[in-house]
């Protein structure tokens, strides 16, 4: 389903998947950002989904 989007009037985000193990024995999620009209992704990892 194709949606038009004016520039920076969208922001569409969430955590994505499941937790990642880390190297150290941690866990981590992942947090997902994109741009409705620019389709620009941005992930970074998160400690907690409460931040």
């Amino acid at each position: 389903m194709r949606q038009v989007h004016r520039a920076g009037e969208k922001l569409f985000f969430d955590y994505a998947g499941p937790i990642i193990a880390l190297t150290d024995g941690g866990r981590t999620h992942i947090f997902v950002a994109s741009l409705g009209a620019s389709s620009h992704t941005n992930a970074c990892a998160a400690l907690r989904e409460t931040t």
